[in-house]
């Protein structure tokens, strides 16, 4: 469900495609307008009430009752319907009353979602390490997190690879919808290093290479009997943290 946040996102990012329609001028201070008067089951309409301020009190409602999800931040509103008809949603403030009408017809909506690849230019990767136990299989695991924020259903897309007792990752991009409904966050994605066949995690000192925006960081792992130990000398680009986790 969205936040108040998204809900803020929604409504600038409506309001500078200019879907509200010209709201100019003094004389419609007070009105409320909806980005769409005829929608489906379930499309998310937003709303303003233009020229109120973020510390007015304004009361949301609508009617009839029962038959929406009303989500409400200072001026602006996001609403859903789960039923057909016509509903009059209404926004008070300081006792005036501004109220628009909204015809939801019987079509469900269903929302077409694109996506596209973004480059990781400029972020830093940090990777938190864990030791996974699975039957009678054992391996390390990376949970890698961007420090940049990106749409917060987005993937961090990764290549990893085990080979001959060598670790190795890719960071490629992020793979991010379009539109963006749910605001921006960092994203993570979780690494396993699985053997093949699974067996119990070897002991030794093992390579590790880590690739981000064309550069390629490395170090090594030294697994023992109790513990696991990243020999990691970088303080930028990507990161290991903790240094050592126990087994």
């Amino acid at each position: 469900m969205f936040g108040s946040f998204t809900l803020l996102l929604l409504i600038l990012a409506i309001s500078a495609c200019n879907k509200f329609g010209d709201l100019g001028g003094s004389g419609s201070n007070g009105k409320l307008v909806a980005s769409s008067y005829k929608v489906k089951i379930n499309q998310p309409d937003s709303l303003l009430l233009n020229g109120a301020k973020a510390t007015d009190s304004i009361h949301w409602s609508v009617s009839p009752s029962g038959y929406d999800s009303l989500i409400t931040k200072n001026n602006a509103a996001l609403v859903f319907f789960k039923k057909a008809g016509v509903y009059q949603v209404k926004a008070t403030d300081a006792g005036v009353p501004s109220t628009v009408s909204i015809t939801v017809s019987d079509s469900v909506y269903h929302p077409v979602t694109t996506y596209w690849y973004t480059q990781l230019t400029g972020d830093q990767i940090t990777l938190k390490p864990h030791y996974v136990t699975s039957g009678d299989s054992s391996f390390i695991q990376f949970v890698a997190q961007t420090k940049n924020s990106y749409c917060g259903s987005s993937r961090l897309m990764v290549a990893d690879s085990l080979k001959n007792g060598s670790y190795g990752v890719k960071f490629l991009d992020a793979m991010q919808p379009n539109p963006c409904v749910i605001g921006e966050s960092p994203i993570a994605a979780v690494i396993n290093f699985v053997s093949n066949p699974p067996a119990p995690l070897a002991k030794g000192t093992f390579p590790l290479s880590v690739t981000l925006n064309n550069t390629t960081y490395t170090g090594s792992i030294v697994v023992t009997s109790a513990t696991i130990t990243f020999n990691w000398s970088y303080t930028a680009g990507v990161l290991i943290s903790p240094m050592q986790i126990s087994r």
